[in-house]
């Protein structure tokens, strides 16, 4: 679903954003340390009980994966696009008052304010001028 949102619309919203992108970041932050744990269990050199110890780590790790999925779901279903993972970085469909816009969000902005040009979503996003009151 592709949606498009002016600066105000994706900053009401950025509450939900911010739910979503706490569990998203968690669980990223929890599938690195199973995959951490996973290695250093393969890596070593321990009795009989390696294996089962092993595919525990690797059903958590699938259930992270899955969860991950689901959140990344949940921001394409608000027509958003997960830019990249760490730091988690939305790109978000925008109209600005000079036309199309995608709005830059990272984990831990307090709003939305940064963006690029339509077309020029790979380069740095820049700080958006905003009208003030």
């Amino acid at each position: 679903m592709k949606r498009t949102y002016t600066i105000a619309e994706a900053n009401r919203i950025l509450p939900l954003v911010r739910v979503i992108a706490k569990e998203y970041v968690e669980r990223r932050n929890l599938r690195r340390s199973l995959h951490r744990d996973r290695e250093n269990l393969e890596n070593a050199i321990t009795p009989e009980g390696l294996r089962s110890e092993l595919a525990e780590l690797d059903a958590r790790v699938a259930e992270q994966d899955e969860a991950l999925a689901h959140c990344r779901r949940e921001f394409e279903g608000m027509g958003m696009r997960v830019l990249q993972t760490n730091p988690l970085t939305l790109h978000i469909h925008g109209q600005s008052r000079t036309g199309p816009v995608v709005f830059c969000w990272v984990e831990g902005e307090g709003s939305v304010c940064f963006g690029h040009a339509i077309g020029e979503e790979e380069d740095s996003r820049r700080p958006l001028k905003l009208k003030t009151a």
